[in-house]
């Protein structure tokens, strides 16, 4: 008689509930993305087809992933996480940044994520983001639904920002189509040199 295969550890283990402060970063990282003119407007105009929308979630839960799961050993960095969404961004939307919008997000991400695992002032930052993002947007947040650790939507949270909202606001994002095409760089032997895009 063929006996059943055991189960892996894996396959048994039931999925945790995210934790307060994971909960906390997570809220923290969806506003900061949706406050980027860039991807607000990539999003808006769909630079990435059809899937836009589910291509600024899924950077959303990459993120939330990454640094969030893992709490206080985690911690990311400004330059690590500016180069990750710009050269997401940029492939995934085919466009080009022609400003340093990364950095900040970059960096509010990071100190997010500082206020919530290390500070524990998650509930201070979160309330200093709202605030923002109502001013800019001039639209109010939504009550908080299931935001999590790995969240795939934000639907339930923010009140996106329409045409005239993106318009108001410079993006420091061109479709690659019409974007200017950087000089290439040629040092003194006559070869180009290879740098990273968002360094150029």
């Amino acid at each position: 008689m063929a006996t059943e295969p055991a189960r892996t550890a894996a396959e048994n283990a039931v999925p945790s509930e995210p934790t307060k402060e994971q909960v906390q970063f997570a809220r923290a990282v969806h506003i900061t993305l949706s406050l980027w003119p860039a991807l607000r407007k990539a999003v808006l105009e769909e630079w990435g087809g059809h899937e836009s929308e589910e291509k600024r979630d899924y950077l959303l839960s990459f993120l939330c992933d990454e640094y969030g799961d893992g709490g206080k050993d985690t911690k990311p960095t400004p330059d690590d996480v500016a180069d990750l969404i710009e050269d997401y961004v940029m492939k995934e939307y085919d466009c080009e940044l022609d400003d340093e919008s990364a950095d900040w997000v970059a960096a509010q991400i990071c100190s997010a994520h500082k206020a919530v695992f290390e500070e524990e002032k998650g509930e201070e930052i979160l309330s200093e983001l709202e605030k923002y993002y109502t001013e800019i947007t001039k639209h109010k947040l939504k009550p908080t639904q299931n935001v999590g650790s790995g969240s795939d939507s934000d639907d339930d949270v923010l009140e996106h920002g329409d045409e005239a909202d993106t318009a108001r606001t410079h993006t420091g994002a061109v479709q690659r189509e019409h974007a200017p095409q950087p000089e290439p760089i040629v040092d003194e032997d006559g070869f180009e040199t290879v740098v990273s895009r968002r360094r150029r």
